[in-house]
């Protein structure tokens, strides 16, 4: 969903909003070139797991340890960013 609605739109919101946008795009790029692909493709692009697998060539297994770690990592990233 959306982190803003219409009637949230306070200065403050929006700012907040852009501050969490921005450190998700570093922590993106952060991640290894293959764990940053299949968390776009699953989260931005909405593919399955066989999806996936089948247009990167690896088995769903690889998949899913990847976006394990895709997530973990950005959970990583986005706790260490808010404390700082």
């Amino acid at each position: 969903g959306e982190f803003l609605s219409a009637d949230d739109s306070t200065p403050d919101r929006v700012l907040a909003q852009k501050e969490l946008a921005s450190q998700l795009q570093r922590a993106l790029d952060r991640l290894p070139f293959d764990q940053r692909t299949a968390i776009i493709l699953r989260e931005v692009d909405g593919l399955s797991y066989e999806e996936i697998a089948y247009s990167i060539g690896v088995a769903v297994g690889t998949v899913k340890s990847r976006l394990t770690r895709a997530r973990q990592a950005l959970r990583l990233e986005l706790r260490e960013a808010r404390t700082t």
